[in-house]
């Protein structure tokens, strides 16, 4: 009896994903055939027969398994594959997959018939999986975009959540908002020295005076600068000392978006989202940041790490919930030696599609597409597209797998489970008094508990984690539905330290934006 068995090497997690058997159940096989296609966070890789036999499926395909489970048993006699009929191992085969042999897997062939995609275009030896097939969509797409304005011409926006006040034909509305008084805006370029002095809530009297919009509750830090024809910064916005915002245009801040120490900011147009989150001594700008071209558009509760560096010359957009972490690097030109000897010269926008990761000290280079929810891992070298929802790593980087794989709904429930725990240990590690109570524990009078799915019956002040809600909480109960990312209800300190736990755990709910302001974490 021969074993196929998920086994550790190369693998960055506890579990792998069976993406898809490659052979009907109970069917024959030989020794190095490939039987089924295998992705972990690092690769996707096809699993080949130990040895010839009859192969018995020990879980379907679209599921997580723990790494070291034996999936399948190869029966060398008709002895053996008996002992399995009678039962003699504990685990049930799976049910049989569509029969007979293929280049492709089925989810590759299922995506290229949605997409009028010839398998045959692809040229590769061994299987066609799914992930060849995005790639080939998104070079197409890429191609085939049309403009968004014509300031953006030839940049698709498809996958790019923009912030609401993106103004892509690079027209000046008529009575614009935040339209700046010709003197002022004058005062302002001629002597920056002067605008740096002020403190922080003189700023924004000069500003408003001056007939830039900004909202409340916004603070402008010791030393910071700003200085566009359009301004307009919305409720809670945060820029920290020494910043330094200089736009040949517009420039335009969403609700609560905050940036650290030492900001730069230099490009013609400009337009941040809600809830933006920038670490210390961001620069975005650099070389041709005056260009006609020069575009900035970055979405809500984007992230942008500490000592980023974004070269505005061309447009660079950054989606919804993207992540660009810390020392990472956009460029959109390069300058060398002389084009005319054969050196490369190039001017080329960037994108980065809504909720895609970029690692530690990534570099995109320019005319790059990161797809949606894909991951650049840290230290890796883009030179081309990376499809959405891929895992791309390397100098240059490749694509070797998914960015993620969905979990069985025990492993969510776990995690649910898990981030209630979690909550408790660190409240208990600040000094705070947490009791023992039903599924969860308890807090200043407040009940937080985990339950799989919420049809009410909670009752009291408390907190409920959930990831299925169905019904409306009462007054007193606020409920966060982990998977839709939702939150129903309201409530205090203990709310919103569970909503932070969260979204450390890379979960950001709506409704939005929202900052949290110290508490009980």
């Amino acid at each position: 009896m021969l074993e196929i068995v998920l086994t550790r090497e190369d693998a960055n997690t506890e579990y792998a994903l069976l993406a898809e058997w490659l052979v009907a159940d109970r069917s024959e096989v030989e020794a190095g055939q490939p039987v089924v296609v295998v992705e972990t966070t690092k690769a996707t890789v096809e699993v080949e027969a130990p040895g010839a036999g009859i192969i018995v499926q020990l879980y379907e395909e679209g599921v997580e398994v723990e790494l070291g489970k034996v999936i399948a048993r190869i029966a060398e006699s008709a002895e053996e594959l008996a002992s399995l009929d009678v039962g003699e191992y504990d685990e049930q085969p799976a049910p049989k997959p569509a029969e007979g042999e293929r280049k492709a897997t089925r989810k590759a062939v299922a995506l290229a018939e949605r997409h009028a995609i010839d398998l045959s275009r692809i040229d590769k030896r061994g299987f066609i999986t799914e992930k060849d097939v995005e790639e080939l969509v998104a070079r197409e797409r890429a191609a085939a975009a049309p403009g968004a304005g014509s300031l953006l011409a030839g940049v698709s926006t498809e996958g790019v959540t923009l912030p609401a006040s993106f103004e892509p034909s690079g027209s000046e509305p008529q009575g614009a908002l935040g339209a700046l008084d010709t003197a002022f805006l004058e005062s302002l370029r001629s002597d920056p020295d002067a605008f740096r002095a002020l403190s922080p809530d003189e700023k924004v009297r000069a500003l408003r005076d001056g007939g830039a919009h900004v909202g409340d509750d916004v603070e402008l830090g010791e030393g910071s600068y700003v200085v566009a024809p359009r301004i307009v910064i919305s409720d809670g916005v945060r820029l920290g000392p020494r910043a330094t915002v200089v736009c040949e245009e517009v420039f335009k801040a969403g609700a609560l978006t905050s940036f650290g120490p030492n900001l730069e900011l230099r490009c013609r147009r400009a337009f941040l989202g809600d809830g933006i989150w920038g670490g210390r001594s961001v620069r975005f700008g650099g070389g041709g940041h005056r260009d006609p071209w020069a575009v900035l558009a970055v979405g809500d509760l984007a992230f942008v790490g500490d000592e980023v560096f974004v070269n505005v010359c061309r447009p660079v957009l950054i989606g919804r919930e993207a992540y660009v972490t810390m020392r990472s690097l956009i460029v959109t030109h390069n300058i060398g030696h002389s084009v005319l000897e054969g050196f490369e010269n190039r001017f080329a926008p960037v994108v980065v599609e809504d909720r895609a990761q970029v690692g530690l000290g990534a570099v995109i280079y320019a005319g790059c597409r990161i797809g949606a929810e894909a991951i650049v891992a840290s230290n890796s070298y883009v030179t081309g597209d990376i499809p959405s929802g891929s895992f791309a790593i390397g100098v240059p980087a490749k694509v070797t797998g998914k960015a993620s794989h969905t979990p069985s709904r025990s492993r969510q429930l776990e995690l649910g489970r898990r981030i209630v725990d979690d909550l408790r240990e660190l409240l208990a590690l600040r000094g705070h008094e947490v009791a023992d109570a039903d599924d969860g524990f308890e807090i200043e009078g407040v009940r937080v508990l985990f339950v799989p799915r919420y049809e009410g019956g909670v009752e009291g002040e408390a907190v409920v984690l959930t990831v299925e809600a169905s019904a409306d909480p009462p007054a007193g109960v606020a409920v966060l539905d982990l998977l839709a990312r939702q939150v129903h209800g309201t409530g205090g300190p203990v709310l919103d330290a569970a909503r932070e736990l969260c979204r450390k755990r890379g979960i950001r709910f709506e409704p939005g934006p929202w900052r949290y302001r110290s508490g009980l974490i």
